[in-house]
């Protein structure tokens, strides 16, 4: 049987298949050292979000033929590396699509409607604080959404479905109505922005200093990509100065942020801790595609099941 090594959990059933057909070397930490004795037979890698695949570790794996990622994005996967090897990457690209955009709809609703802020003054008494509401619907707002991959173009649909404006932005165009070429134009004047964009060279630090002054004063930010999308520090002076009312964000870099930081403690900031995908039934089925995808791999085949072979860097 091929010997695959899991940095990260997998749902109890997809871990059962892959225990029936191949020998599984799991982890109890992403990042537990590994001998080179145990990494010389490993034909396979297996890793969600969380488990690093570099340069060093595919050096330490001479007989390794796939490296698969239990998700969409793959900015913990260095795939120049793997390619210089010959080591394919597989990865689900839209096992979370329905889960994501749901939860960026969540995260929208919630700060446009100031549901944890109006939750948290009830909670402690200061019903009071209802004569200063100022939540607006999203019907009728200015939304922005930021890339239109499968996540991306699903959560345009639901803010259209609401009655929002939308305007669309993605790298390469895309034949749908609202559709604005010039990323800064697309966001001029939104009151909403949710992005959608992969983690890469061209994106990391995307929504900086003058984005964001774009944007219509106390616009809300929704991010269901990655972190590093946005600067951190703009995004704090963007807080800080009101422009930027509210930035609801799932997950935050490095995770988890230490608890003293002034991004995660500010009050006009909603965090989730990463659960965006992590729904029982999305769960189960992007661990049942990756590791389909796997074997399909070691076996000579394409990969079947939801799962597909990443594009070449």
């Amino acid at each position: 049987m091929p010997k695959v090594l899991l940095l990260e959990s997998l749902h109890h059933a997809a871990r059962a298949a892959l225990d029936a057909d191949a020998e599984v070397v799991a982890l109890d930490a992403p990042d537990e050292p590994v001998g080179d004795d145990v990494l010389a037979g490993i034909e396979g890698i297996v890793t969600r979000g969380r488990g690093q695949v570099t340069d060093a570790l595919l050096a330490r794996c001479p007989a390794l033929k796939v490296v698969t990622r239990a998700g969409v994005g793959l900015d913990n996967v260095d795939r120049d590396a793997a390619a210089a090897r010959g080591v394919a990457v597989v990865h689900v690209p839209n096992a979370l699509t329905e889960t994501v955009s749901e939860h960026a709809l969540a995260l929208a609703l919630a700060g446009r409607r100031e549901v944890v802020s109006s939750a948290r003054s009830a909670r402690e008494g200061r019903w009071g604080d209802r004569d200063h509401f100022s939540g607006e619907s999203l019907a009728g707002s200015r939304v922005t959404v930021v890339g239109l991959g499968a996540i991306g173009e699903r959560t345009r649909a639901l803010m259209v479905a609401l009655g929002a404006e939308v305007t669309a932005w993605n790298r390469s165009p895309r034949e749908v109505h609202g559709f604005e070429a010039d990323l800064d134009r697309a966001l001029s004047g939104a009151e909403v922005v949710s992005l959608h964009v992969a983690l890469d060279d061209e994106t990391r630090g995307l929504m900086n200093t003058d984005r964001l002054a774009l944007l219509a004063s106390g616009a809300v930010v929704v991010n269901t990509a990655r972190p590093g999308v946005v600067e951190r520090n703009a995004m704090l002076s963007a807080l800080e100065a009101e422009h930027v009312a509210v930035y609801a964000v799932d997950g935050f870099d490095p995770e988890p942020p230490p608890a003293g930081d002034p991004l995660l403690r500010h009050p006009g900031v909603i965090v989730t801790p990463h659960v965006a995908a992590l729904t029982g039934r999305t769960y189960a089925a992007l661990c049942a595609s990756a590791v389909t995808g796997t074997l399909d791999v070691l076996a000579g085949r394409q990969p079947g099941g939801g799962a597909r072979l990443a594009p070449r860097p």
